[in-house]
């Protein structure tokens, strides 16, 4: 079932920044889907990437294709290196891994939050491998103070992983505002968290329609400052 979201037209309070996290890729064009809902309803809206694995780099500078989906489902025209702090490095000069600072994507988030009215980090990965020594995408997300939604494809194996990282998020106090599924084959979440959204998979990778399958109005309920 499509919902299509009615843009708001009147002053209400903005809904929570959000991390998205998950087991699979998809993660990141559900961000860019729940980037687009949000944006429609009236509020303005950027996306952060902790790291950009898919970084490319030519003449010492570096590309990466998400963090480019990123900035177009921004409100605003922020750089790159605002939206992501830690690209893969220059394959050329070091074949170290990524360095993550997460004192410099907190100041990142800082000033991105004060320019929009709600921020989603693009959690793609596995959120319990280091992002720096002792530091995950779930202690990014507690260090933030942001409430979580959790991305699951539709089949057992991934409603199991994605049941097993609600229940370490409660445990480690993060708030799991909602969850969303990829694929329409039907599935039941017995975590008690309200669902936001069915993506078809082949609408996946075109955000502008796969918001349209997001309950942008239980999403906005789900981030309220009412919501417990």
């Amino acid at each position: 079932m499509a919902f299509h979201p009615a843009r708001q037209t009147v002053a209400e309070p903005a809904p929570a920044s959000f991390c998205v996290l998950g087991m699979a890729e998809s993660v990141h064009w559900v961000s860019l889907a729940l980037m687009r809902a949000v944006r429609a309803q009236g509020f303005r809206t950027t996306g952060l990437m902790p790291v950009a694995r898919d970084a490319q780099w030519r003449h010492g500078r570096w590309h990466s294709a998400r963090v480019a989906r990123l900035q177009a489902a921004s409100s605003f025209d922020f750089p790159a290196s605002a939206l992501c702090t830690a690209p893969v490095p220059d394959p050329a000069v070091t074949a170290a891994p990524p360095r993550f600072d997460p004192e410099a994507v907190a100041e990142s988030y800082a000033a991105l939050a004060t320019w929009t009215d709600v921020v989603v980090v693009d959690g793609v990965g596995d959120p319990d491998a280091a992002l720096a020594p002792g530091f995950t995408l779930a202690d990014l997300a507690q260090s933030l103070g942001l409430p979580v939604i959790v991305v699951c494809e539709d089949d057992a194996a991934a409603l199991q992983a994605s049941c097993a990282l609600v229940k370490r998020c409660r445990a480690r106090g993060l708030r799991v505002a909602g969850w969303v599924q990829v694929g329409q084959h039907p599935q039941a979440c017995a975590a008690g968290i309200p669902r936001l959204g069915v993506l078809p998979r082949d609408d996946l990778q075109q955000p502008g329609v796969a918001a349209c399958h997001v309950d942008a109005a239980r999403l906005i309920e789900a981030l309220g400052p009412a919501a417990p």
